[in-house]
């Protein structure tokens, strides 16, 4: 598949998404014994402040959203994946090639996936579990935004500099650049 196929169809992935995020319900009823409570996905009123809205239980809200979450989240990482992989493309005899990019690509795009899925399970269980165990100091949900998701892209920055001077700018695109100086150092010397 062309990888400008591969983008449009996780866009339109992320659009079914947020669709579905739309067209769920918003409120569930939840049945404990022989009382039945109405909880909203949006949350309700604060009792103190009226501009604030709060949330109620976790579990019951995000039954449905949540998932329609981890969908949307996959088609977004797949996205950037694409994208990415379009930017770090080069056109040879061959035809296109991601050349030395395409494993680190695949493999950050894959593992960025699992962080999120890990993340989405992780709030899952937090949110129907009675108890909270701490990790490093943050709950496991916080803890995978913390220390996977915002150090994740350290790692694409040192694969970048690892191969940027075998795919990026390798020495014969050095040598042309110091050509096409050279060719316009000389017009303008002969020009003016």
């Amino acid at each position: 598949m062309k990888l400008h196929w591969f983008v449009f169809l996780t866009l339109i992935g992320m659009c079914l998404a947020v669709g579905a995020a739309f067209v769920a319900p918003t409120e569930v009823v939840v049945q404990d014994g022989a009382t039945e409570q109405v909880v909203s996905s949006s949350g309700f009123q604060h009792d103190r402040f009226s501009t604030m809205r709060q949330g109620g239980p976790g579990a019951e809200r995000h039954a449905r959203t949540l998932w329609i979450g981890w969908a949307f989240v996959l088609f977004q990482v797949l996205f950037f994946g694409g994208c990415l992989a379009m930017g770090m493309e080069r056109r040879g005899a061959e035809g296109p090639s991601l050349g030395p990019a395409r494993g680190p690509l695949l493999y950050a795009t894959l593992i960025l996936a699992a962080i999120f899925t890990a993340l989405v399970f992780s709030y899952q269980r937090y949110a129907t579990s009675d108890t909270h165990t701490l990790f490093l100091g943050f709950p496991r949900p916080t803890a995978w935004v913390f220390y996977a998701v915002w150090p994740f892209p350290v790692y694409v920055m040192f694969v970048y500099m690892r191969i940027f001077d075998r795919w990026f700018f390798t020495e014969e695109d050095e040598r042309k650049v110091a050509e096409l100086a050279a060719a316009q150092r000389q017009r303008e010397a002969e020009g003016g």
